[in-house]
């Protein structure tokens, strides 16, 4: 693809999404500021607002490691042979499916409609959101550390513990302030999942598999891509949703499982791998390639610069949407990056959730704005705690400065 040329019916980056109102789902008309349109400053359709109709609770199961994150925040990266002190520590759960879980948990129990829901099944049925991981003994401090970092998900049922092991997966950090980098360093000993773990951990939990949907980290290529074809293979889950995450260039092996998938998650890392110096020229080459499953929807993060997702409509022209990214405030008083660690993360759980629960109320645009806007407010905040709360209240708010 030419330098400069944009895929067909692609808008260009901050193109404004027009809202209108509408009687099915919570749009608002823009406010006007001088008798011209108002830039929309936060959601103009928020699943916090919208009128839906009840359905049945979703099962999201996301596959992928847990770590326990011990991040040290430093004035400058440090010199090789010297010491360096750091200006502060932080040690809290981490993990990319891990930290896309702790979001959603807090997406779907902000949504009204969540609680509805939950009136209307038992305790047991309540449990949506589950993670398939390898942890250290169930014992151990460890182990509960996680599950207690955890409340809202179920791990208890859906994990394989170890009962050798005494310690999870480590990640060191370096949050280098200087240039605001991080720099990470694990190490991981608990024995990996093997395929048949994961056939029966997933019928441990899976009671309805056609309103399953199956989240991998992509990390061990062929051992994700085993699972993958065990579900596309069964009858009994052939149906379900499957999405997938290709963040590390080194693990060439996931290329194989996207033909697989109904939505890959790429990194801006991932495209610039490959020679591509834009989301859209990449997700371009995507495109071309004859395995890509039906209406398959790729996405591509790429930093300042925003995302972009395509999705693949055999027969006619492949839908496009693009962002900026989301900025705290308006552009002459640009707020300070607090925290990037799991911004990743945080989008993937935006569209898990914008895909699940707004499947036919928000077009594309709309998804990846939800999406876009959740990962740029976890930058400029602590952790994730609270995040699902911020933008309900970001959404709230607009519906009240549009009336």
């Amino acid at each position: 693809m030419k330098a400069g040329r944009r895929p067909a019916g692609l808008a260009t980056h901050g193109q404004a999404h027009e809202v209108v109102s509408g009687e099915n789902w919570g749009h608002r008309l823009v406010g006007r500021r001088g008798g011209q349109p108002r830039p929309p400053t936060c959601l103009e359709a928020s699943p916090f607002t919208t009128n839906l109709q009840l359905a049945k609770m979703k099962r999201i199961v996301c596959v992928g490691a847990v770590y326990i994150d011990t991040i040290l925040t430093v004035p400058h990266f440090p010199i090789e042979d010297q010491k360096l002190r750091a200006t502060k520590l932080a040690r809290r759960r981490g993990g990319n499916c891990a930290n896309t879980l702790e979001v959603l948990q807090q997406l779907v129990e902000e949504a009204p409609h969540s609680q509805k829901l939950r009136k209307s099944h038992s305790a047991q049925d309540d449990a949506e959101l589950y993670l398939i991981s390898v942890l250290p003994a169930r014992r151990s401090d460890a182990a509960r550390y996680i599950l207690d970092s955890l409340s809202g998900v179920e791990l208890d049922r859906a994990c394989i513990f170890r009962e050798g092991p005494t310690e999870a997966a480590a990640s060191y950090i370096i949050n280098n302030k200087e240039h605001d980098t991080r720099t990470i360093i694990s190490i991981n000993e608990l024995p990996e999942m093997t395929p048949d773990e994961f056939l029966h951990q997933n019928l441990e939990i899976s009671a309805d598999s056609d309103s399953t949907w199956y989240h991998f980290e992509g990390r061990m290529p062929d051992i994700t891509n085993v699972c993958i074809q065990q579900l596309r293979s069964s009858p009994d889950f052939r149906h379900s949703k499957i999405s997938i995450e290709c963040e590390k260039p080194e693990r060439r092996g996931l290329t194989s499982i996207v033909q697989h998938a109904d939505v890959v998650f790429y990194s801006r890392l991932w495209a610039e791998s490959y020679g591509y110096q834009s989301a859209e020229d990449f997700l371009q080459s995507e495109l071309g390639k004859e395995d890509l499953r039906t209406n398959a929807l790729l996405c591509c993060t790429w930093g300042a610069a925003g995302a972009t997702i395509v999705q693949n409509t055999p027969g006619r022209s492949p839908v496009w949407a693009s962002t900026k990214a989301w900025k705290n405030g308006d552009d002459t008083e640009q707020s300070p990056i607090v925290d990037s660690i799991g911004a990743g993360d945080t989008f993937v759980a935006g569209m898990l959730f914008a895909l699940n629960y707004h499947q036919d109320d928000w077009d594309l645009q709309q998804k990846l704005q939800f999406a876009n806007e959740l990962a740029g407010r976890k930058v400029y905040q602590e952790g994730f705690n609270g995040l699902g709360k911020a933008i309900s209240t970001a959404a709230k708010s607009c519906e009240i400065k549009a009336t």
